[in-house]
Protein backbone atom coordinates (compact mmCIF):
# COMPACT_ATOMS: atom_id res chain seq x y z
CA UNK A 1 0.00 0.00 0.00
CA UNK A 2 1.24 3.70 -1.28
CA UNK A 3 2.51 5.20 2.25
CA UNK A 4 1.47 8.76 1.09
CA UNK A 5 -2.56 6.99 1.47
CA UNK A 6 -2.09 5.19 4.97
CA UNK A 7 -0.85 8.50 6.59
CA UNK A 8 -3.63 10.44 4.65
CA UNK A 9 -5.88 7.71 6.29
CA UNK A 10 -4.09 7.92 9.78
CA UNK A 11 -4.49 11.70 9.69
CA UNK A 12 -8.27 11.54 8.74
CA UNK A 13 -8.95 8.97 11.34
CA UNK A 14 -7.97 11.11 13.64
CA UNK A 15 -9.67 14.32 12.37
CA UNK A 16 -12.59 12.39 12.93
CA UNK A 17 -12.08 10.98 15.78
CA UNK A 18 -11.31 14.25 17.24
CA UNK A 19 -14.37 15.61 15.31
CA UNK A 20 -16.84 13.26 16.95
CA UNK A 21 -15.57 14.18 20.18
CA UNK A 22 -15.80 17.76 19.97
CA UNK A 23 -19.29 17.41 18.91
CA UNK A 24 -19.97 15.36 22.14
CA UNK A 25 -17.82 17.78 24.09
CA UNK A 26 -20.81 20.43 23.00
CA UNK A 27 -23.62 18.71 24.85
CA UNK A 28 -21.81 18.42 27.44
CA UNK A 29 -23.12 19.93 30.95
CA UNK A 30 -19.28 20.56 31.92
CA UNK A 31 -19.63 19.04 35.45
CA UNK A 32 -17.59 16.47 37.31
CA UNK A 33 -20.25 13.71 36.95
CA UNK A 34 -20.72 14.61 33.62
CA UNK A 35 -17.09 14.14 32.26
CA UNK A 36 -16.45 10.98 34.81
CA UNK A 37 -20.00 9.25 34.35
CA UNK A 38 -21.65 11.22 30.85
CA UNK A 39 -23.97 12.28 33.83
CA UNK A 40 -25.22 8.93 34.09
CA UNK A 41 -26.99 8.93 31.05
CA UNK A 42 -25.56 6.37 28.84
CA UNK A 43 -27.33 2.84 28.08
CA UNK A 44 -26.26 -0.44 28.50
CA UNK A 45 -25.06 -1.32 24.69
CA UNK A 46 -23.18 2.27 24.72
CA UNK A 47 -21.42 1.38 28.11
CA UNK A 48 -20.46 -2.39 26.60
CA UNK A 49 -19.16 -0.31 23.49
CA UNK A 50 -17.18 1.90 25.44
CA UNK A 51 -15.61 -1.05 28.02
CA UNK A 52 -15.29 -3.49 24.77
CA UNK A 53 -13.29 -0.76 23.06
CA UNK A 54 -11.52 0.09 26.21
CA UNK A 55 -10.32 -4.34 26.99
CA UNK A 56 -9.80 -4.22 23.27
CA UNK A 57 -6.36 -2.12 23.29
CA UNK A 58 -3.10 -2.72 22.64
CA UNK A 59 -3.23 -6.11 24.50
CA UNK A 60 -5.79 -7.14 22.17
CA UNK A 61 -4.38 -5.77 19.33
CA UNK A 62 -0.91 -5.95 19.62
CA UNK A 63 -0.23 -8.36 22.48
CA UNK A 64 -2.49 -11.03 21.25
CA UNK A 65 -1.14 -11.07 17.70
CA UNK A 66 2.45 -12.13 18.97
CA UNK A 67 1.40 -14.10 21.77
CA UNK A 68 -0.45 -16.48 18.98
CA UNK A 69 2.42 -15.76 16.84
CA UNK A 70 4.78 -17.50 19.35
CA UNK A 71 2.42 -20.08 21.01
CA UNK A 72 0.62 -20.55 17.93
CA UNK A 73 -3.32 -22.41 18.05
CA UNK A 74 -3.14 -22.68 22.05
CA UNK A 75 -2.93 -18.44 22.31
CA UNK A 76 -6.61 -19.50 21.54
CA UNK A 77 -6.92 -20.56 25.13
CA UNK A 78 -6.29 -17.06 25.97
CA UNK A 79 -8.83 -15.16 23.57
CA UNK A 80 -11.99 -17.81 25.25
CA UNK A 81 -10.54 -17.77 28.69
CA UNK A 82 -11.22 -13.54 27.99
CA UNK A 83 -14.20 -13.91 26.43
CA UNK A 84 -15.67 -16.25 29.34
CA UNK A 85 -14.40 -13.61 31.93
CA UNK A 86 -15.70 -10.88 30.13
CA UNK A 87 -19.47 -12.32 29.69
CA UNK A 88 -19.56 -13.57 33.29
CA UNK A 89 -18.79 -10.06 34.41
CA UNK A 90 -20.94 -8.29 32.02
CA UNK A 91 -23.96 -10.53 32.92
CA UNK A 92 -23.40 -10.68 36.83
CA UNK A 93 -22.29 -7.24 37.91
CA UNK A 94 -23.26 -4.55 36.15
CA UNK A 95 -26.36 -3.63 37.55
CA UNK A 96 -25.79 -4.15 41.27
CA UNK A 97 -22.53 -1.49 40.97
CA UNK A 98 -25.33 0.89 39.28
CA UNK A 99 -27.40 0.63 41.68
CA UNK A 100 -24.92 0.71 44.60
CA UNK A 101 -22.56 3.72 43.06
CA UNK A 102 -26.57 5.73 42.21
CA UNK A 103 -27.11 5.17 46.00
CA UNK A 104 -23.94 6.45 47.23
CA UNK A 105 -23.35 8.90 44.32
CA UNK A 106 -19.44 7.11 43.93
CA UNK A 107 -18.32 8.60 40.94
CA UNK A 108 -15.15 6.71 41.00
CA UNK A 109 -13.87 2.73 41.67
CA UNK A 110 -11.94 4.51 44.81
CA UNK A 111 -14.81 5.90 45.51
CA UNK A 112 -17.32 2.78 45.01
CA UNK A 113 -14.96 0.48 46.55
CA UNK A 114 -14.64 2.76 49.69
CA UNK A 115 -18.64 3.09 50.28
CA UNK A 116 -19.07 -0.26 51.42
CA UNK A 117 -17.04 0.65 54.63
CA UNK A 118 -19.41 2.06 56.85
CA UNK A 119 -16.97 3.86 59.79
CA UNK A 120 -15.81 7.50 58.11
CA UNK A 121 -12.15 6.39 58.71
CA UNK A 122 -12.31 3.18 56.93
CA UNK A 123 -13.75 4.62 54.35
CA UNK A 124 -11.09 6.90 53.85
CA UNK A 125 -8.44 4.30 54.06
CA UNK A 126 -10.09 2.04 51.51
CA UNK A 127 -10.56 4.79 49.48
CA UNK A 128 -7.01 5.81 49.49
CA UNK A 129 -5.29 2.38 49.23
CA UNK A 130 -7.82 1.50 46.23
CA UNK A 131 -6.62 4.99 44.41
CA UNK A 132 -3.25 4.65 45.01
CA UNK A 133 -3.32 0.89 43.44
CA UNK A 134 -5.57 2.59 40.59
CA UNK A 135 -3.12 5.17 39.89
CA UNK A 136 0.23 2.43 39.83
CA UNK A 137 -1.72 0.23 37.29
CA UNK A 138 -3.48 2.77 35.14
CA UNK A 139 0.05 4.20 34.63
CA UNK A 140 1.38 0.95 33.66
CA UNK A 141 -1.81 0.14 31.51
CA UNK A 142 -1.22 3.29 29.78
CA UNK A 143 2.51 3.16 29.73
CA UNK A 144 1.70 -0.14 27.57
CA UNK A 145 -1.32 1.45 25.50
CA UNK A 146 2.00 3.94 24.43
CA UNK A 147 4.78 0.90 23.69
CA UNK A 148 1.64 -0.35 21.22
CA UNK A 149 0.89 2.94 19.41
CA UNK A 150 4.41 3.46 19.37
CA UNK A 151 5.43 -0.02 17.64
CA UNK A 152 1.95 0.32 15.88
CA UNK A 153 3.28 3.68 13.85
CA UNK A 154 6.64 2.23 13.38
CA UNK A 155 5.55 -0.71 11.57
CA UNK A 156 2.80 1.43 9.64
CA UNK A 157 4.70 4.83 9.07
CA UNK A 158 8.40 4.47 10.58
CA UNK A 159 8.07 6.96 13.08
CA UNK A 160 10.68 6.34 15.65
CA UNK A 161 8.88 4.88 18.52
CA UNK A 162 9.48 7.65 20.96
CA UNK A 163 7.50 10.08 18.27
CA UNK A 164 5.13 7.39 18.00
CA UNK A 165 4.47 7.43 21.91
CA UNK A 166 4.34 11.52 22.02
CA UNK A 167 1.89 11.23 18.97
CA UNK A 168 -0.88 8.91 20.76
CA UNK A 169 -0.02 10.95 24.29
CA UNK A 170 -0.77 13.86 22.21
CA UNK A 171 -3.84 12.90 20.98
CA UNK A 172 -4.95 11.40 24.17
CA UNK A 173 -4.12 14.77 26.15
CA UNK A 174 -6.17 16.77 23.88
CA UNK A 175 -9.22 14.48 23.19
CA UNK A 176 -9.06 14.27 27.28
CA UNK A 177 -8.70 18.30 27.99
CA UNK A 178 -10.78 19.99 25.24
CA UNK A 179 -14.04 17.15 27.12
CA UNK A 180 -14.00 15.11 23.93
CA UNK A 181 -13.13 12.38 25.92
CA UNK A 182 -16.49 12.88 28.85
CA UNK A 183 -18.77 10.40 26.16
CA UNK A 184 -16.71 7.58 26.49
CA UNK A 185 -16.70 7.58 30.44
CA UNK A 186 -20.31 6.92 30.86
CA UNK A 187 -22.03 4.95 33.47
CA UNK A 188 -24.76 1.96 32.67
CA UNK A 189 -28.60 3.17 33.10
CA UNK A 190 -30.89 1.05 35.29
Amino acid sequence: MDSGITIFSFALFLVIFLWIGALAAKSSDNTESDYLLGSRSFGKVFVGLSAGATGNSGWIMIGTVGMAYSMGVSAMLMVIAWFLGDLTFWTLFPDKINQISREQNSQTIPEFLGSTVKKPQGRRIITLIVAVITVVFIGAYTAAQFAAAAKTLDVFFGVDPTIGALIAAGSILVYCVTGCGSFSLGASRS
